[in-house]
């Protein structure tokens, strides 16, 4: 399949707005990140926005996406379709940043009252799941898998830590630094667990598309011949697409960014951040890369062309 760059920014773009929330929700409950607290939930609020943005340019028709609520109302099966779930996922997600700053902005000490910290928590990590969940569909067996969902769930710890780091050296929030660099640490182990379970079970997934079809013409496409199985799930550990695979989303997406925050994890201020957004960097562009590669490897479960 070739790259839908708006369903992949979408997908980035939530993973690292909810992982933002959650790393600010997470410090709430443990009494830390005041510092940072209004920054985190600017940080996640834009990039919420800019996520839906992305992903209306997706659509042919946007304005009929708002049918949605609707259809959820009137009960008759469309208001839980994918886009619809990642819709209304986007909705509690601003609600759960504007109580967030409400109740923080009432608090006589700034502080968000620790149940909007769960909140946080609890949003920031579903809505990347649910995204996930959208994808899972029988006809592309690549994505037809719990191991999506679980990855957008690593990424999304991995650069909510990373990122919350950066803030924490810009608004000099030291507190949070070792707390969170455990935190991002954790979400890269995690996330290079999942990658390989999943790039492996990619590589061994030719036999689920329909083998049985023995002939097939295409008037239209005379002289294309039938797509190869094999090759395209098995790209990626050592196909076609292994270097990108293993340079980019490994070792440049999991491997470097843990290691400069290893190097940076006792710097303060705007070190930390300088650490930290690096190896941010580094996550982001592994992360596109990984998701640009789930689509090369994905084909309809006909695979005829």
């Amino acid at each position: 399949m070739n790259p839908e760059w708006p369903l992949i920014l979408f997908t980035f773009f939530l993973c690292l707005s909810g992982g933002i929330l959650g790393a600010q929700g997470l410090l709430t409950v443990l009494g830390k990140g005041k510092k940072m607290q209004n920054v985190a939930l600017i940080a996640a609020l834009a990039t919420l926005v800019i996520g839906g943005i992305c992903v209306f340019m997706h659509l042919q028709h946007w304005e009929r996406i708002f049918n949605a609520f609707g259809a959820l109302l009137a009960g008759n099966g469309y208001g839980v379709s994918g886009i619809t779930l990642e819709l209304w996922g986007c909705v509690v997600e601003f609600i759960a940043i504007a109580l967030f700053f409400l109740f923080a902005r009432r608090a006589e000490d700034g502080v968000a009252p620790k149940w909007a910290g769960i909140l946080a928590i609890i949003v920031g990590l579903a809505l990347p799941m649910v995204t996930g969940d959208s994808y899972l569909m029988p006809s592309l067996p690549t994505w037809d898998t719990p191991l999506l969902i679980v990855y957008y769930l690593t990424n999304t710890i991995f650069m909510g830590g990373l990122a919350a780091l950066v803030i924490a050296g810009l608004t000099g929030d030291v507190e949070v630094r070792d707390f969170m660099v455990k935190t991002a640490l954790v979400g890269a182990v995690a996330q290079l667990v999942i990658v390989l379970v999943y790039a492996i079970v990619i590589n061994g997934s030719a036999a689920t598309y329909s083998a049985d079809i023995a002939f097939y013409f295409d008037p239209t496409l005379p002289d294309v011949p039938m797509v190869d199985r094999a090759a395209v799930v098995g790209s990626l550990l050592a196909g076609s697409n292994a270097v990108m695979f293993w340079l980019g989303a490994i070792i440049v997406g999991i491997i470097a960014p843990a290691a400069i925050l290893w190097l940076g994890k006792g710097k303060d201020g705007q070190q930390l951040a300088v650490y930290a957004g690096g190896a941010g960097v580094c996550c982001i562009i592994g992360g596109i890369i990984w998701r640009v590669l789930l689509y090369s490897a994905a084909m309809h479960i006909f695979a005829l062309f």
